[in-house]
């Protein structure tokens, strides 16, 4: 999986949405999420349109916040016009209030 740095756009919408994707996956299967956050995650997972794949186990063991808020980092990377997409911005709020949820 492709790693989006945190001092540069990401110039490719696809590949950063496929790993904005991925985390979201790995928080909604991380047992230390609450379930409210996990269907957030899905759901956020789901918006993006990546074709779902395995998540390296690494990612699995990571606090379910940290891959939240590095996926909601990657989303917030992309240019204006790639973010202002509907299911990018859905995907981003559905984010956000996974990391509300309490444990």
């Amino acid at each position: 999986m492709a790693s989006a740095t945190d001092d540069h756009r990401t110039s490719d919408s696809a590949t950063a949405r496929t790993e904005a994707a991925a985390l979201f996956a790995a928080a909604a299967r991380n047992d230390r999420a609450a379930t409210a956050a996990q269907l957030h995650c899905l759901a956020a997972s789901s918006l993006l349109g990546a074709p779902s794949g395995p998540v390296p186990a690494t990612t699995d063991a990571h606090d379910p916040d940290q891959l939240i808020t590095r996926a909601l980092r990657i989303l917030g990377e992309l240019e204006p016009e790639d973010f202002a997409h509907p299911d990018v911005l859905a995907a981003a709020r559905h984010g956000r209030r996974a990391l509300r949820e309490p444990r």
